[in-house]
């Protein structure tokens, strides 16, 4: 059962706990939830439901249509009762730890940004038993802009067909954007990425794979294609620490909703949020961390969200890019940007989160996570 699904169960239970008793001219996002799932969804996340299944085992992250023998099909939208629902962007359970054999995808990553990749191929290191493969393939940037460079509007040619395009600028902007892309790899920056996450690359063709499950199940080749493919073998294991906030000021309690959300109004002008954790982690182990939560006030304004950690830069802190996200929940930190958040500090144990700017905004708040190099 989804977030909504439970919340529009609970809307006619009585609040008890912590849970504030919402005035009927309040807002309430359990009452969103029952006149409007899809809005209310939208600002909520929930933990994935492991299916089961028998262990070891190959999963396929965001299969579609194409459903594979042999694999644990995921996608956030299942088709039939071979696949099973799974946001890559909500939280992965626990018990899918050092699982799995190997993690498949194809036409995947690049729908996310790159803060979100991070955060994806985090979630596959954990699933991944040590040595394990997470193949993936997606299209080139470098030949994208060769296409680009080289483009000539012939009456059959694909964007030109179906999109209009008459110009080699136009092309790459399509191609970049076609079919909701929003961050694409060089080969150089899919490497990089791998490595902070855990992983050593291994580039391949698209058909034949260093592991024999993953060979010829391609959807598309590099020779016709701008695709290219790598086997990311997990080279050290990712650990994720949960933290729930220890302090809240500047806020007031509205609802206490499920999955350890909670929806809180800001009471004074940039509200904080402070997370501690068990103790100091080392700022070059960490591959990103993300804090749930989701202001339902304002919009893409580029000082709504902001973090400082451990007092450092109090006067300059990090502000959260709302552009840079597919969902309002994910405010994502990874070790390219913890230096500019620390500076020259080299470990930390505290966050102190701001959620809103002004008072009077509604934010819906969560958990911290933090992956980490063991």
């Amino acid at each position: 059962m989804g977030m909504v699904e439970r919340l529009v169960r609970s809307i006619h239970r009585e609040p008890s706990g912590a849970t504030a008793a919402v005035a009927p001219s309040e807002f309430s996002l359990t009452r969103l939830a029952r006149q409007n799932p899809g809005l209310a969804g939208h600002y909520l996340w929930s933990t994935n439901v492991a299916p089961v299944a028998a262990t070891p085992f190959f999963l396929q992250l965001g299969c579609g249509e194409r459903v594979l023998d042999g694999f644990v099909n995921l996608d956030f939208i299942p088709h039939d009762e071979r696949v099973f629902a799974w946001n890559l962007l909500d939280l992965w359970p626990d018990e899918w730890t050092a699982v799995a054999e190997g993690v498949f995808s194809e036409d995947v990553l690049e729908h996310f940004f790159h803060a979100e990749q991070a955060y994806i191929l985090c979630n596959a290191n954990r699933v991944l038993k040590a040595g394990g493969v997470a193949r993936t393939l997606m299209p080139s940037l470098p030949r994208l802009v060769e296409y680009g460079a080289s483009y000539k509007p012939e009456p059959d040619e694909f964007l030109r067909k179906m999109f209009g395009v008459e110009t080699g600028a136009d092309a790459l902007n399509m191609g970049l954007r076609f079919s909701g892309h929003r961050w694409l790899h060089s080969p150089e920056s899919l490497a990089r990425m791998a490595a902070m996450c855990g992983f050593d690359v291994v580039p391949t063709t698209c058909a034949v794979s260093t592991v024999e499950k993953f060979n010829g199940i391609n959807l598309r080749d590099e020779n016709d294609s701008l695709s290219f493919a790598n086997d990311l073998r997990k080279a050290r294991s990712i650990a994720r620490t949960l933290l729930t906030p220890q302090t809240i000021v500047g806020a007031s309690l509205v609802e206490d909703l499920a999955d350890g959300v909670r929806l809180y109004v800001a009471t004074a002008a940039r509200p904080t949020v402070e997370y501690v954790l068990p103790g100091r982690v080392e700022s070059d182990a960490v591959a990103c961390l993300n804090i749930r939560s989701s202001n339902l006030s304002s919009f893409f304004e580029h000082s709504l969200k902001s973090l400082i950690i451990d007092d450092v830069r109090r006067d300059n802190p990090w502000y959260f890019d709302e552009t840079l996200k597919s969902r309002p929940c994910m405010n994502l930190v990874t070790r390219n940007q913890l230096s500019l958040v620390l500076g020259e500090a080299k470990e930390f144990s505290r966050l102190l989160f701001s959620p809103a700017a002004k008072t009077g905004e509604y934010f819906a708040l969560g958990c911290a996570e933090v992956f980490a190099l063991e």
